[in-house]
């Protein structure tokens, strides 16, 4: 019981006595160096592709019906109506099997229970024209200012006000 106390006495007096020890660094002989980057900074300059589509001669509009639930529309789509489209014109082309729907119209009503949307779009399946894939030109630059400043409100609509379409494919 004597060493017992003894030990236990002479690591409490060593626990007592430990300090931690201070790390001097000499000022002309300390050097430190970091290389950091907080966020990647990379720039990337990319010239867009434009391709011209393409409605089969003889295609009928076509019809797209689809319920969505309300609470998919809420949630999942933000309760946005434009959301909602962007999704019904996909689903479209996904039953339609084209790439794009072409003149899309939209009637979005909430069924009378209040559970779900109804999306009837009417619009022309479309598919891409394999030759026509080309680097943006300056035409094309011409009709997206105009798109821009359309939306903007600094320009009037270039399509009721006779603009000049050109290289139209018979």
């Amino acid at each position: 019981m004597k060493r017992f106390l003894l030990v236990l006495l002479a690591l409490t007096a060593i626990s007592f006595s430990a300090n931690a020890q201070k790390t001097v660094i000499k000022t002309e002989s300390f050097s430190d160096t970091q290389a950091r980057m907080l966020e990647v900074t990379a720039k990337a300059y990319v010239r867009p592709m434009v391709v011209d589509l393409v409605v089969p001669k003889g295609q009928q509009r076509k019809i797209f019906k689809k319920l969505y639930s309300y609470n998919e529309v809420v949630v999942a789509m933000a309760g946005n109506p434009d959301n909602l489209r962007s999704r019904a014109v996909y689903d479209a082309t996904e039953e339609w099997g084209c790439d794009a729907a072409v003149a899309a119209t939209f009637k979005i009503e909430l069924t009378p229970d209040g559970t779900a949307y109804e999306v009837e779009m009417k619009g022309f399946p479309a598919n891409f024209d394999p030759q026509s894939w080309h680097m943006l030109g300056k035409a094309d630059e011409e009709w997206i200012d105009l798109d821009v400043k359309y939306r903007s409100g600094e320009a009037s609509n270039p399509n009721r006000e006779g603009a000049v379409i050109r290289n139209i494919k018979k």
